[in-house]
């Protein structure tokens, strides 16, 4: 926060700091070293007899804070606040200066005004002077709140998870920086974590953006690392040509395949199309043997039916291409891999290891006499595998033929590998998802509900049967439990929740939300998205009537100076549907929700109030009188969107609640505004058409597939698109409202 203080007491000030008596120079000097040091400060003007203060702080979030406080502090005995709400005056030269800082100060004039039959003016303006002394003193002087002191890994990892689940942007990124800023992890555990945000959130040109993949691509990596640059290879090289058919162009591709991504094998069963067919045109362009592709074919087959041949069409184009290659006539044969080669067995298992066949590599020396390059290739192999049942065999291998002695005086490398298998394979119950919902439910399994991020993306998640079977059963005190720390969990299972007729599953995690008591941007992110979900999927009203108690408790828990826009938001998803409109639960929520935020009117904006207005006239109901008086009388809410008048405007979410929300709002705020609403799927001829005429396109990416995304910008051309990188219709509304 930089204030120009010679400018500030300069014309249109009549005060001089260096003309006042000594103590009110000394507070001027308090202040002003105050918000040199961005902490909350206030300076004076006199003019023409009046007197106003102006209350700078150094970010919005502190503003708001700070006229909510001054709203108890000098209230409307003292000053103008219930009318002006700490409003500069646009048309006053000396406000129009000041309106240009980042975070505009508040503004309010002491009352009652001077008079010459009256001292009472005299008395007031040394009560404002001395509380807003006080109140300084108290504001800059208190410890860190709740809010912003530090948390700790556990807490802002389970807030990533939330956000990536709810695929907010904003807070996940938030998140990361937070991690990077305090969290005890070095830059390589950062870098796998910021690749797996970056996954969540489907940002594939981000992953191959990141300023650390030529570091990971050249390093040891989790097998889920590997996975996820398998994914965004197969996005920017791959994807297009795939799903066109377009074999020819496909295999063209693998030759513009930067060469650091070449050796980018999982050494697993593939489980999906994009690792089967990535892993299989390298292997097809390093001229593999029949037997791994053979392999990769029959696993290509287990994930889609038609996949193994148009994956063989792809090799045949490859061996048309080459004259030296003679294509063997069957490539459903594999060649025995004991017999054909002149190599010896270990140099085989070594060439498999190298071609990324860990399996075949592990089986293969299983058989040999032991040695130390053999125990090398099981170590090396296993902890790249990170299966269960091979790693067992590969420590069974070394125990039984006694290689611990040459392992331990051989490099540490191998030492630190023979740990960690040591680890791996130890006793005790295979930590999955379901023993982490276990351990929620018993004293047992501590491990499980300690597993990070690097542990738990290896996890297979739980099919939706099996998830909508533990959730039925689950007590509250359970459910209570999920919603404390149930973040990497959501974000895990998050494509269950968004399945058709899932309404009850998501009103199952509002409650264990509501249960835990849990404040965190977390929470609020991921309540919004599954009130989107559950409103998607038509849910009982049974199910939406208890899905909104239990909104209102999170609200209640959740709702502060700073969230107020929020717990309005959530109020405008919940009443966004036809069906809302018919249940007494939503009228309910209505006068709870504005009861909740009315200790923090003062940080409603323009777009709040406008929003409960249009609310209550749907649904009949009154809006807080209170609310209402608190509106600036002379301000403009539709001055932020005026640039939008006379143009087309079209806002895309496959959640519509947030759309047709803030397509309301805008309207009514900008009365000649062209806007329609869209949630059409990619590749329509109607989407195709919006993307092409309008004037302003909105994409929240946090509801919307990344194929919509491009498929919009393709349309655009060279005209801009509106990202929106979270949910709530305040945040389309916001990012408009900065032009």
């Amino acid at each position: 926060m930089s204030v120009d203080f010679k400018k500030f007491f300069g014309p249109g000030n009549d005060i001089t700091p260096t003309r006042v008596g000594p103590d009110f120079q000394l507070i001027l000097d308090n202040f002003m070293s105050g918000i040199q040091q961005r902490q909350i400060g206030f300076l004076p003007r006199s003019s023409q007899g009046r007197l106003w203060w102006y209350g700078f702080a150094p970010t919005p979030r502190q503003q708001r804070e700070t006229l909510a406080i001054l709203d108890s502090w000098i209230g409307p005995t003292f000053s103008d606040l219930p009318r002006q709400r700490g409003a500069l005056n646009p048309t006053d030269p000396f406000d129009a200066v000041l309106a240009n800082a980042s975070v505009k100060p508040l503004r309010f004039e002491v009352l009652p005004r001077r008079t010459a039959d009256s001292e009472e003016w005299i008395h007031a303006r040394s009560q404002v002077r001395d509380a807003l002394l006080v109140l300084t003193r108290l504001l800059n002087g208190r410890p860190p709140s709740e809010f912003d002191a530090p948390r700790t890994t556990v807490e802002v990892l389970d807030d990533l998870g939330h956000a990536i689940a709810a695929r907010d942007r904003t807070v996940a990124l938030v998140c990361l920086r937070e991690l990077e800023a305090t969290a005890d992890l070095d830059q390589a555990n950062l870098a796998f974590l910021r690749l797996r945000l970056f996954a969540g959130l489907e940002d594939w040109k981000a992953v191959l953006a990141d300023r650390d993949l030529d570091h990971v691509l050249a390093m040891r990596r989790p097998l889920s690392v590997t996975q996820v640059i398998q994914q965004a290879a197969y996005a920017r090289w791959f994807a297009p040509y795939d799903a066109a058919g377009k074999e020819e162009e496909l295999l063209g591709a693998v030759t513009a395949l930067p060469t650091a991504f070449r050796p980018l094998f999982s050494g697993t069963p593939r489980t999906s199309r994009a690792q089967a067919v990535v892993e299989f045109l390298i292997e097809v362009e390093n001229d593999a043997g029949d037997d791994t592709l053979n392999r990769l074919l029959d696993e290509a087959g287990t994930i889609e039916p038609g996949l193994p041949a148009h994956l063989r069409n792809v090799l045949h184009l490859h061996r048309e291409q080459s004259p030296q290659h003679t294509a063997p006539s069957e490539l459903s044969a594999p060649e025995n891999q004991f017999d054909s080669s002149s190599e010896s067995p270990l140099e085989r298992a070594t060439g498999l290891m190298a071609r990324g066949e860990l399996q075949a590599a592990i089986e293969l020396v299983l058989t040999l006499e032991p040695s130390l390059h053999a125990a090398y290739l099981l170590l090396t192999c296993a902890r790249d595998l990170q299966s269960p049942q091979q790693a067992a065999l590969a420590l069974e291998y070394i125990s039984t033929h006694h290689l611990q002695g040459l392992i331990d005086g051989a490099s540490a490398r191998l030492r630190d590998d023979l740990a960690w298998l040591e680890q791996f394979t130890q006793a005790g119950p295979r930590l999955d998802w379901r023993t982490w919902l276990d351990a929620l439910d018993g004293d047992h399994g501590s491990a499980a509900l300690a597993a990070g991020p690097e542990i738990t993306d290896g996890w297979t998640p739980l099919s939706s049967s099996a998830l909508t079977a533990w959730l039925h059963d689950a007590s509250d005190e359970t459910l209570g439990k999920l919603g404390e720390l149930g973040g990497q969990f959501m974000a895990a299972h998050r494509d269950i929740f968004t399945e058709d007729g899932a309404a009850e599953l998501s009103e199952r995690i509002l409650a264990g939300l509501a249960l835990s008591g849990k404040n965190s941007a977390g929470v609020r992110v991921q309540t919004q998205a599954l009130l989107d979900y559950l409103l998607s999927a038509n849910p009982a009203s049974a199910v939406f009537a208890s899905a909104l108690e239990w909104t209102e408790l999170i609200v209640s828990a959740n709702v502060s100076a700073v969230t107020t826009t929020w717990a309005i938001d959530i109020l405008q998803a919940a009443t966004a549907t036809s069906a809302a409109v018919t249940s007494p639960a939503t009228i309910e929520l209505f006068y709870k929700i504005t009861d909740t935020v009315r200790p923090f009117k003062s940080a409603l904006n323009p777009t709040d109030l406008e929003a409960i207005k249009l609310i209550a006239g749907e649904l009949g109901a009154g809006v807080p009188e209170d609310l209402l008086a608190d509106q600036v009388q002379d301000a403009d809410p539709g001055a932020p969107y005026r640039y939008l008048q006379d143009s087309k405007v079209v806002l895309y979410s496959l959640t519509e609640s947030a759309t047709t929300r803030a397509a309301q709002i805008l309207r009514i705020l900008v009365p000649k505004i062209d806007i329609e609403t869209s949630a059409e799927h990619d590749g329509s001829s109607k989407l195709a058409a919006q993307a092409a005429n309008a004037d302003v396109f909105v994409v929240v990416t946090a509801s919307a597939k990344h194929a919509a995304t491009d498929f919009i910008a393709a349309k655009r051309g060279a005209r801009p698109v509106v990202l929106v990188n979270s949910r709530g219709s305040s945040a389309i509304l916001r990012e408009l409202a900065e032009g």
